[in-house]
């Protein structure tokens, strides 16, 4: 086995008869951001933070706050450099986990299970029941919220319907006229269905 060219690297080439001389993680750099070292001035942001404080301030408030709100109060209390990311990283390197007791029901698997559990493990239109999807009713994208009452339990197809807009729906009361006209649209596919 061939060396790694990168100097101080002890990883090994990953064939002996190559024309590519550097291991696997010097070759994913280069694609990367084309050279071997490590992104220059990648974490020259983070080296400035002071650290001492950012992690007491992170702990403190990691149970009321997400990284992104205790990004912007650091960022009100005139610390340079902090991002999200950089929130993220000193809070994964303290042992502080994401999503805490009291924060898990805004958590997106939480709800969609929620979802499931209220509303049952079958399509709401056709009764599918190998694969579902939660959809929303009002979109989030405008304004709809992420809570279990503006979302339905779908089948995929039945999801790109109502995405494609063939079938609309404006609030859970509609479901009923929809499944209606889904089942017959169904039917005239398949005559022998009863």
């Amino acid at each position: 086995m061939t060396k790694c060219k990168v100097k101080g690297c002890k990883n090994f080439a990953p064939y002996n008869n190559t024309s590519n001389p550097y291991c696997h993680m010097h070759m994913a750099r280069i694609r990367r951001h084309g050279y071997p070292e490590l992104k220059r001035n990648a974490y020259r942001s983070l080296e400035k933070m002071p650290h001492k404080f950012v992690d007491s301030f992170i702990n403190k408030n990691c149970h009321k706050m997400f990284d992104e709100d205790i990004a912007k109060k650091l960022i009100d209390k005139g610390i340079v450099g902090v991002t999200v990311w950089n929130v993220r990283y000193r809070r994964r390197k303290l042992g502080v986990k994401k999503y805490l007791h009291g924060e898990i029901q805004k958590h997106k698997a939480w709800v969609r299970a929620q979802a499931i559990k209220e509303y049952g493990n079958r399509c709401e239109l056709c009764g599918y029941s190998m694969t579902v999807d939660a959809h929303h009713i009002i979109p989030k994208h405008e304004g709809g919220p992420h809570e279990i009452n503006n979302l339905m339990i779908i089948c995929p197809n039945c999801h790109a319907l109502i995405t494609r807009r063939i079938f609309m729906l404006k609030n859970r009361v509609e479901i009923a006229k929809v499944r209606k006209n889904i089942l017959k649209l169904i039917k005239s596919f398949y005559p022998s269905l009863k």
